[in-house]
């Protein structure tokens, strides 16, 4: 058998997806264990390359890897593939298909044309559904006529959806390593990311998660043959040298710490990786920050929070651990200098303007480094994306257009337009939409003024001065549209996209955005309207907010008599420091030389939590402030792997949490 896998990625200015197709060289490393020698596989990432093959030889199968962000493209290549050879089976399979009966229903009234789609864990059920096509002569049509259920497998059989029995998980030893067998090598290019599997499943049975369901509560752990895969790996990395680990909670198993020290065998011997994405544990904090340290600064510590209120978390079935020991977790993690972030999701039942900022101020004042901010996504497979749950919670929800997730391609002559789209919650029972998008309009300001420690110098002199920096953040949101026209307009057009690019129905944004292909694809803003905003802050109108920034600092303290001379002095040298090391952040061969009455190396040392007089100089000094070799060398690979684009600048802020530490630094005029 010929047999084409395919997790494909939008190409636009920037990838949608810039990871190796791990899922789909899981299920044919599988295959080749189970029955070796019945089939040749290839694998494929980018459309114009499955485009290519198909052309040149179409194969007996082809299987699609079905993720929200490619279940666009990959049905538009289904309708062609079923016109021109409908011979060829067309598999899916993956978590983007819905399990209660209505979604099923639904997805095969939108989806007529798969021939088979995999549900759960798809390695065992591949293999059986091959043999079971093998048996009726290769013939799809003729196998679904028998109507028998087949593991793990729901197809279409005269407008009646057939299901097949569960099959039990798989032990992850099972399953080779698609890398060491080969099959990943076509994929070692300038753009993607490796991604591994170390354990299978989740614990927890959060509501809003598709490993919720009791199905994956039984974790799977695999520590045979990583150590030579993360070797194979760290020898032909070419792009980012980045590691994506798919792990639901990373460091919380006692196994993490073997595979951590696997991980800094890699980082020593080939400096591999720089940076790996991949969610930790919320428990077993000890252990995750003992690894954090072990990995070179390479591992972001999480506490996933999603939000602190107790109503909120009693409706998702889910338990955070206490506020305190969060903030002594995320000073621990700062002692070590890993990175922090948490997750907020905005929209759960029971969320308001009041919960959510709660839960804002809760893991600000946590002192994380990052704080990501999601939309409820109405996710297939979870148990708050029930018609039960829609309707006891008033949930009400849009379509949006998939970051990137959009393009023109071509296949045999045929030109075609495919988008991805996601349904988010705007409004519920106790969250009006107006109240949702001013809180979207607080969580932008978060984006810009604290993730990525932007300000940390504000941040710094906040604490030095014994004030707040959420509620500095809450003043300046208050008068967000007050400061300049450039700020204002920035925040109009973030919230008029809350109502201009949401759609009613998947249906109707297709339609829009095949009209206006050309203008979407030409628009280098992309789609993401806090990626675009937080661009636009960062590159466009720093100087404007660094400057607003230290001058509400100062009326602050003015305001509580705290303001003398020497203070005024420190301010102004501390926002033009500020200035230096981010104005043009892009141009990194740029440097500055300049005179200060401070210690910026105390400054820079303490984190800015220092006084004017602890930190003032005897004599001015001149200082060079410079990006360092390091610096340089991460940015020119950031520019690489992004552009210059207002999309890719975005998405370059939003993927790594990191920012400051390609600030430039201050050094001594010699």
């Amino acid at each position: 058998m010929l047999i084409y896998l395919a997790d494909l990625t939008h190409r636009g200015l920037v990838l949608s997806s810039n990871v190796f197709p791990l899922s789909i060289g899981l299920v044919a490393a599988y295959f080749e264990k189970k029955r070796p020698k019945t089939a040749e596989f290839e694998l494929f990432k980018y459309p114009e390359d499955l485009s290519a093959r198909l052309e040149m030889r179409p194969p007996d199968i082809v299987g699609f890897a079905n993720y929200s962000w490619n279940l666009g493209i990959s049905y538009e290549y289904t309708k062609i593939i079923k016109d021109l050879w409908p011979e060829t089976t067309v598999v899916f399979g993956g978590p983007n298909y819905g399990l209660t009966e209505e979604e099923v229903s639904q997805f095969w009234k939108t989806y007529p044309l798969i021939d088979f789609h995999i549900v759960r864990e798809g390695e065992e059920a591949f293999v059986q559904l091959l043999d079971a096509l093998a048996a009726s002569g290769m013939d799809a049509t003729a196998l679904k006529a028998q109507a028998k259920g087949l593991p793990n497998c729901h197809y279409l059989a005269e407008d009646r959806v057939i299901t097949g029995p569960m099959l039990p998980r798989l032990s992850l030893p099972e399953i080779p390593s698609p890398y060491l067998s080969g099959l990943m090598d076509k994929f070692f290019d300038e753009n993607l990311g490796p991604m591994i599997h170390t354990t299978r499943g989740c614990p927890f049975q959060c509501g809003f998660c598709t490993e919720g369901a009791s199905y994956y509560n039984e974790v799977g752990q695999r520590n045979e043959g990583l150590r030579e895969e993360l070797h194979y790996i760290a020898r032909r990395v070419r792009g980012p040298k980045d590691l994506y680990i798919t792990d639901a909670n990373f460091g919380m198993f006692k196994q993490d710490h073997d595979k951590a020290q696997l991980i800094a065998e890699c980082q020593k011997e080939y400096g591999y990786p720089k940076y790996i994405h991949v969610s930790t544990g919320k428990n077993q904090k000890e252990r995750v920050i003992e690894i954090a340290k072990m990995l070179d600064g390479a591992l972001s510590m999480a506490a996933s929070l999603q939000s602190t209120d107790p109503a909120v978390l009693k409706n998702v079935s889910r338990s955070n651990i206490s506020l305190p020991k969060l903030a002594e977790v995320g000073l621990q993690a700062n002692k070590v200098d890993t990175g922090t972030y948490s997750e907020l999701i905005l929209g759960l039942p029971g969320d308001s303007i009041a919960a959510h900022f709660r839960s804002l101020r809760d893991t600000v004042e946590a002192n994380f480094d990052n704080i990501r901010m999601y939309q409820l996504i109405m996710l297939p497979q979870t148990e708050l994306n029930t018609p039960e749950n829609r309707r006891r919670f008033l949930m009400r929800s849009k379509h949006r257009i998939m970051p990137r997730s959009f393009g023109r391609y071509r296949l045999a002559g045929r030109d075609f337009v495919a988008v991805e789209s996601e349904e988010i919650l705007v409004e519920n029972s106790t969250l009006p939409f107006d109240d949702y998008v001013t809180c979207r309009e607080m969580d932008l300001t978060v984006e810009i003024l604290h993730n990525g420690k932007v300000y940390s110098e504000l941040q710094g002199l906040c604490k030095s001065y014994g004030l707040s920096w959420f509620d500095f953040i809450l003043r300046f949101f208050e008068r967000r549209r007050t400061y300049t026209l450039e700020l204002r307009t920035m925040y109009d057009e973030f919230k008029t996209s809350h109502s201009a690019r949401l759609w009613n129905s998947r249906q109707e944004l297709e339609e829009s955005v095949g009209r206006d292909i050309d203008m979407i694809l030409g628009d280098d803003r992309g789609t993401n309207e806090m990626s675009m905003a937080k661009a636009t802050a960062f590159f466009q109108l720093f100087d404007q907010i660094n400057t607003i920034l230290f001058d509400e600092l100062a009326f602050l303290l003015d305001e509580q008599n705290r303001l003398d001379e020497a203070t005024k002095v420190f301010l102004t040298e501390c926002r033009r420091f500020s200035h230096l090391r981010k104005t043009d952040l892009i141009h990194y061969e740029t440097e500055f030389v300049e005179a200060f009455s401070f210690d910026l190396a105390k400054l820079e040392a303490t984190h800015f939590e220092a006084s004017p007089e602890e930190a003032k100089l005897a004599q001015p000094r001149r200082y060079t402030v410079t990006h360092l070799p390091p610096q340089r060398k991460q940015l020119s690979s950031y520019m690489k792997e992004f552009g210059n684009s207002r999309d890719g600048l975005g998405k370059m802020l939003m993927r790594y949490p990191h920012l400051h530490r390609v600030f430039r630094r201050a050094h001594v005029v010699q």
